[in-house]
């Protein structure tokens, strides 16, 4: 990879020397790394942040990496999952296929089956759903880039009003609730009512008033050009 990817990653592993030393590595290739010590963690930091990717050990304190990936997996059928372990045994086979992971990686990981697993991931992102979504008949998003253009031309968004376009559109298919656009958008901060709506406004008033849906009670779903 000659830069770096314009994709988050959350990398989940108890032993801190272990972390540490794969974080330096997937730095060279990741601008965003969220990083957790267990599952419980972990859980907490995908709902938050939104990961494109996520690196998994299986044994670790509070909740496993099977258990995170199947609660994650509740919610989610897309996001590509590696799972890292020290055996690989008939069993964690099974659930690759249940679960749906990339790839399993043997503990202590190669660096260059971690780089073959991070480009399988990415080829996945970039297979089932492209960079570049319609809006509509005029209005493109780039989700890779993060930049809507009109035309050709880029218009000018702000940072908030580019996540909250990023965590729709990732999650297309269905209503995202306030929890995870708060979250997402304002971190451990705490989201006003009429700053969310604000953004929405803003968004439907440059785009269409029909773009973004609102989901009573539930929060907000985007309605991508066909």
């Amino acid at each position: 990879m000659s830069k770096k990817l314009n994709y988050s990653l959350l990398y989940v592993e108890d032993e801190d020397y272990i972390r540490e030393v794969v974080v330096e590595y997937l730095e060279e290739f990741f601008s965003t790394i969220y990083e957790a010590s267990n599952g419980k963690e972990a859980l907490e930091i995908y709902y938050d942040k939104q990961p494109d990717i996520v690196i998994t050990d299986i044994r670790m304190p509070k909740m496993n990496g099977l258990t995170f990936a199947r609660k994650l997996r509740e919610r989610d059928k897309s996001t590509p999952i590696v799972i890292t372990t020290t055996y690989a045994t008939t069993e964690y086979l099974l659930d690759a296929v249940e679960l749906n992971l990339i790839k399993y990686l043997l503990k202590p990981i190669e660096e260059e089956r971690l780089l073959e697993a991070i480009n399988l991931c990415v080829h996945q992102i970039e297979e089932s759903s492209p960079s570049v979504v319609n809006l509509n008949s005029q209005y493109k998003y780039d989700t890779y880039n993060q930049t809507l253009t009109l035309d050709g031309k880029i218009v000018p968004f702000t940072m908030s009003q580019r996540k909250l376009l990023d965590i729709l559109i990732k999650n297309r298919h269905r209503a995202v609730s306030y929890q995870e656009i708060e979250g997402y958008i304002w971190g451990r901060g705490e989201m006003s009512e009429s700053a969310l709506r604000s953004l929405v406004h803003t968004i439907r008033r440059v785009i269409s008033k029909d773009t973004i849906q609102n989901i009573s009670k539930i929060g907000y779903k985007i309605k991508l050009y066909e």
